[in-house]
C-alpha cells in the first residue's frame, strides 16, 4: 500500500510536466492488457478477472480520482501490484501503473516493452523528462525509460509507457495524458 500512496502523491505533482510533454509522442499504448484507455470504471472492472487481476479494491482520493487497486497473478510471473486511475471528473481510464517487485527483471521488461512499442526514446529525451519529474517523486528513482509512438493518429497522441527503476521495485506506467485535465 505504501507504493500506492507514494504513486498517488507523485501523480498529482507530475501532471503538469506530463501535459507539457504530451505533444512529443504521437502513438503509444492503447491501455493495459484488455483494459483500454477511455473505458469506464464498470467496463474495466468487468475485465479484471479475465486478465488475472484479483484482490481488487476501489477507493477515491481526496482529489476525486477513482482508483482501482489489484494484484496481477498469472502463471510463471511474480505477483504484480496494479493501479488503474480514473481522474477526477472523468469515468474514463487514463493511467495504469504496474509495480514489479523484482528489479532483476528490468532487462526482460525492457525487451517486452520494446517488442510491443518499438525502441525507447533517445537517451537525451528520457534524461530531460527524468529531470522534470524525478524531483517531485516521493522516492528517488534510479532511471527512466520512455516509449511513445511516432505515427500520425490524433486519437493516440499523448500516450506513453514509462519504466521507472527504483531500489526495490520497477514501476511501469501506461499513460494517456488526454484523460487528465489541467485546472485553469
Amino acid at each position: 500500500m505504501r507504493r500506492y500512496t507514494q504513486a498517488s502523491t507523485w501523480l498529482v505533482g507530475s501532471l503538469a510536466a506530463v501535459m507539457f510533454t504530451a505533444a512529443l509522442a504521437a502513438e503509444g499504448p492503447t491501455g493495459y492488457r484488455s483494459a483500454e484507455f477511455g473505458m469506464s470504471h464498470q467496463e474495466v472492472m468487468a475485465r479484471l478477472a479475465a486478465d488475472g487481476v484479483s484482490e481488487v479494491e476501489v477507493h477515491e482520493t481526496a482529489e476525486g480520482d477513482l482508483l482501482v487497486d489489484g494484484a496481477l497473478q498469472v502463471p510463471n510471473e511474480p505477483v504484480t501490484d496494479l493501479r488503474y486511475v480514473f481522474p477526477d471528473g472523468s469515468d474514463q481510464l487514463a493511467l495504469v501503473v504496474a509495480f514489479h517487485p523484482e528489479v532483476a527483471q528490468r532487462e526482460r521488461i525492457i525487451e517486452e516493452l520494446a517488442a510491443e512499442y518499438g525502441e525507447p526514446w533517445k537517451e537525451e529525451m528520457a534524461a530531460w523528462w527524468f529531470e522534470q519529474l524525478a524531483g517531485g517523486m516521493p522516492e528517488t528513482p534510479q532511471s527512466l525509460e520512455v516509449w511513445g509512438g511516432e505515427g500520425q493518429g490524433t486519437s493516440q497522441r499523448g500516450r506513453f509507457v514509462r519504466l521507472w527503476t527504483f531500489d526495490d521495485y520497477l514501476s511501469v506506467e501506461y499513460l494517456d495524458t488526454q484523460g487528465f485535465r489541467l485546472e485553469p
